[in-house]
């Protein structure tokens, strides 16, 4: 997702708006795994804590590769290297200002097929590091006419110019064309960065719909602030958001989140909860990357054609399995793990 002309209203900026750069994009190789079918209505956090965790909470991994976690308070920073420490504390501290030319990603890829609507609850955290640099918190669709439509919440979104950011939480939304592997709402790549009111804690609902108009609307709800903004944009004839049994792809549906510094390595101990009661996940998969985006300019960001832009670290896909629903299965690497059963996903 290219980063941040704010305070648009979603949906109504014409497709040859000029945009700043950068970009919040998954751009991998696939491991194809096992998928279920099917999709629940996900009920409102007024009425089901959906955005906790509903059975033994989550505790680090040692290793990196997918494990069981036993019960514990979530650590989701440990294990650093000296040379891990030292990036980290400058990035914390105040020393690290510059570009936002490292990409943090942190994933959770579903198996399953969803038809007509995806939809999960988080925790918003407003955090930052040093430079200003905050997170996206984001909910990505793949239909089975080969658009990726991705949609969600950014802290102090960079907006691509030196160490710019757009300040406090915005809706941000983006939709690739996966057969050109081109974005094309908006057009030049990224996002229309939308004021969107909503206070450090939040639980927001993200969704992707498949509209009876022909469009996939791209929505974030506020059950606290009541706040809401959408974007849409052609659905092309799509009846359904595919997962990795029916389709291997670069642009996974997935849940992610997303962070760029000026430093790689840097891990905040505040969890960030995805979750949908109403959806238990059979299967699913793993994958933390860090990305040196370092010269490359925003419209070649995970363009395979431009071999300068290289993973710092990568995991590679971990399958997972949830025969116990409510156990928290983990990947750690490099100091960061993640957490996920087969209702939630919760990361740094």
């Amino acid at each position: 997702m290219a980063l941040a002309v704010p305070d648009e209203a979603p949906g109504r900026k014409s497709r040859n708006s000029r945009l700043l750069g950068g970009v919040f994009a998954v751009a991998i190789i696939i491991v194809i795994l096992v998928a279920s079918i099917g999709f629940g209505v996900l009920p409102s956090p007024r009425t089901s804590s959906s955005s906790s965790s509903t059975s033994s909470s989550p505790t680090s991994s040692s290793q990196s590769t997918s494990n069981d976690a036993s019960s514990g308070p979530p650590i989701l920073c440990a294990g650093l290297t000296p040379a891990q420490v030292l990036s980290n504390a400058r990035v914390a501290n105040g020393s690290a200002a510059g570009n936002p030319s490292y990409d943090e990603q942190l994933l959770m890829g579903f198996e399953r097929n969803f038809t007509s609507s995806i939809a999960y609850n988080v925790t918003i955290r407003a955090q930052n590091d040093s430079s200003g640099f905050g997170p996206a918190y984001l909910l990505n669709g793949l239909t089975d006419t080969g658009y990726w439509y991705q949609v969600g919440i950014a802290w102090n979104l960079p907006t691509g110019e030196s160490a710019g950011v757009t300040q406090g939480f915005r809706f941000v939304y983006e939709v690739w064309n996966t057969n050109t592997s081109l974005a094309v709402y908006p057009r030049t790549g990224g996002t229309i960065a939308t004021r969107f009111l909503a206070g450090d804690g939040d639980t927001v609902q993200l969704s992707l719909d498949l509209t009876l108009a022909g469009q996939v609307s791209m929505t974030a709800q506020d059950w606290n602030t009541s706040a809401h903004a959408a974007a849409s944009y052609g659905a092309f004839g799509a009846t359904q958001f595919m997962g990795f049994k029916d389709k291997v792809t670069n642009f996974p549906t997935s849940l992610l989140t997303e962070w760029y510094h000026a430093l790689p390595y840097f891990c905040s101990g505040g969890p960030v909860v995805y979750s949908n009661n109403s959806v238990a996940l059979d299967t699913a998969w793993l994958r933390i990357d860090e990305w040196n985006l370092t010269g490359i300019s925003a419209s070649q960001r995970f363009n395979s054609s431009d071999t300068r832009q290289c993973c710092v670290f990568g995991t590679g896909y971990q399958g997972i399995d949830f025969q116990r629903p409510l156990a928290f299965q983990s990947l750690t690497t490099n100091g960061t793990t993640i957490y996920a059963n087969a209702h939630e996903f919760v990361t740094p």
